[in-house]
């Protein structure tokens, strides 16, 4: 709910540039609800970005949706977010953004303590490569690279997000979740493996496989 409360606040928040603009006069609540958002931050974060800086991050956009927010574990979060984005000519643009959330909790509650975001791409998207597929990036990564793969079971899919299931070579059972952006590509955003009767995340690096050519050397 911090994280929902972040982004309905900023929601109304215009940080144009000159020559860059958009509406007619004011857009929504101005910077009004900047200062708001910054206080959603944990301490730490604050010492890492200064208000200004945190100003900066939405430079030219004037207005902002939350369009997904995936709980991945306790405390980091995937998100989506649609933008309205001013431009030197007599229209506006769409743009979309990802990337990941970490919270903390603190005297005061839950507050913000990292955030990444990365901008979508739609013209590499209009033509998917093998890694824009889950499936295929499933089968190359986790099966030709790390010859991790004994067994695969069907995809379960709910809304936008994907679910690969499969038996290692190691006899264990992983899952690996990606989420369906915007512009069409499938990003992954977990790694899972089947422990004490629950899901564990872990962190796997299929790429690694490729230069020491062991299954072993892919976990970090």
């Amino acid at each position: 709910m911090t994280v929902v409360h972040f982004f309905s606040v900023l929601r109304e928040a215009e940080n144009l540039l000159p020559g860059k603009m958009g509406g007619c006069g004011t857009v929504g609540m101005a910077k009004e609800p900047f200062p708001i958002a910054y206080q959603f931050l944990s301490k730490d974060f604050h010492t890492k970005l200064s208000y200004n800086d945190f100003l900066k991050l939405f430079e030219g956009i004037g207005h902002i949706n939350l369009l997904k927010l995936i709980p991945i574990s306790d405390d980091q979060l995937f998100y989506e977010i649609e933008t309205i984005e001013g431009s030197d000519k007599p229209i506006t643009y769409f743009g979309y953004y990802y990337g990941f959330i970490k919270t903390v909790k603190d005297s005061e509650g839950f507050k913000i303590e990292e955030i990444t975001r990365i901008g979508e791409d739609f013209l590499c998207a209009a033509y998917h490569g093998w890694a824009h597929d889950a499936k295929t990036n499933v089968d190359v990564r986790y099966g030709e690279w790390c010859h991790l793969i004994k067994q695969r079971y069907p995809m379960v899919k709910k809304e936008f997000i994907k679910y690969f299931r499969f038996l290692g070579n190691d006899d264990q059972y992983y899952m690996i979740v990606f989420v369906e952006l915007t512009n069409g590509t499938n990003m992954e955003i977990g790694q899972f493996v089947w422990k004490d009767g629950k899901w564990a995340k872990i962190h796997f690096k299929p790429e690694d496989c490729l230069s020491r050519n062991q299954m072993s050397s892919c976990f970090s």
